[in-house]
């Protein structure tokens, strides 16, 4: 088979590699499409062979596929032909420390001990193969937001219109919470989130509390106007902006960080302690989050076909990354497998 194998700071090769053998409690994977994420970008731009994926080995790990070739002991549940999204944490026995090499830009992929709905999702044929990619991504996204613990009378920032971010927010709507404002700099990017059903704030042109103020009106705390938001999903890492939603956040309000911060961030613990805001961190995704993101792109598809912004064949991968590493007029590039 044919894989993309990480080098270092902007060296991804196209080589032959030998296809996984198939044991009995086994799943081979043809893949089809592979997504590249934040993390596979920053590791590639450093070069570095210490961040999640080692020099020389497959990698990747936004991936959907169709079965190949099933091991004499599983489940009868799993069928050859069958198309499925794959959980990268859950793909190897090894689990997290290596699911960033999950092989998600390689034609081929061993799931390990293959369970339906522990490592491997089955994914409907009509959404676009490109869309189903979104599947794990999707998952850190709703995760993230979910953590805050959302109704559906909530009104919700999302901080950044980036994949997650846009994902997030994707989520939060998909379950009926519709009350929802991306925030970012990229007016490009911000029309995404208008797409799908967010109205947003370009904080360029208007500074974040008169943007929030206008979509969701204002409130007196002690004697200081602060816009009506509930919950804050923080899918940015900007400290600025934290600092200020810090400022203007109302009593009993949450927050929850998806962001991969570089640095630590001064918080204001007198404003966390006299309006009782509740700040949690989010990370990865549950089985719950998955299957819930399953259920959405089977009824939301054509909404969230417009993540996807570029798609690259295999043979094109570097060019692939270089679009992404440059940011621009990106949002999801995707890697064609087939």
């Amino acid at each position: 088979m044919r894989a993309a194998i990480y080098y270092g700071k902007n060296d991804i090769r196209v080589e032959e590699r030998p296809i996984p053998a198939v044991g009995a409690t086994d799943v081979l994977v043809r893949n089809l499409r592979g997504g590249i994420c934040g993390t596979d970008i920053n590791i590639v731009k450093v070069g570095a062979g210490n961040m999640g994926i080692s020099l020389g080995s497959e990698f990747g790990h936004e991936m959907v596929g169709e079965i190949v070739e099933v091991g004499a002991g599983v489940s009868s549940e799993l069928k050859i032909g069958m198309r499925v999204g794959i959980n990268p944490i859950a793909a190897k026995k090894v689990g997290r420390p290596k699911s960033l090499e999950c092989s998600g830009f390689s034609q081929y992929v061993l799931i390990e001990d293959a369970a339906l709905n522990v490592n491997l999702y089955e994914m409907d044929e009509r959404i676009p193969a490109e869309v189903a990619a979104l599947m794990e991504p999707m998952s850190v996204g709703r995760h993230g937001a979910f953590s805050a613990n959302p109704v559906s009378s909530d009104k919700v920032v999302v901080l950044g219109a980036g994949p997650i971010g846009l994902t997030a927010a994707a989520s939060l709507i998909a379950e009926g919470i519709t009350n929802v404002c991306v925030v970012d700099i990229d007016e490009w990017r911000l029309s995404k989130a208008t797409e799908l059903g967010a109205v947003t704030v370009n904080t360029t042109s208007e500074s974040l509390q008169e943007g929030l103020s206008k979509h969701f009106g204002e409130i007196n705390v002690y004697g200081k106007t602060v816009p009506d938001v509930d919950v804050f999903i923080d899918a940015a890492g900007a400290p600025a902006l934290f600092e200020t939603v810090m400022k203007i956040i109302k009593p009993h309000a949450r927050i929850s960080i998806i962001a991969v911060y570089k640095a630590d961030v001064p918080v204001s613990l007198p404003q966390v302690m006299s309006k009782e805001v509740q700040i949690k961190g989010a990370s990865g995704y549950t089985d719950e989050d998955i299957s819930k993101v399953v259920e959405h792109l089977n009824n939301h598809h054509n909404k969230l076909s417009t993540l996807i912004t570029q798609v690259y064949k295999l043979d094109d991968i570097q060019a692939a990354f270089d679009k992404a590493i440059e940011a621009k007029g990106t949002i999801k590039v995707v890697v064609d497998l087939t």
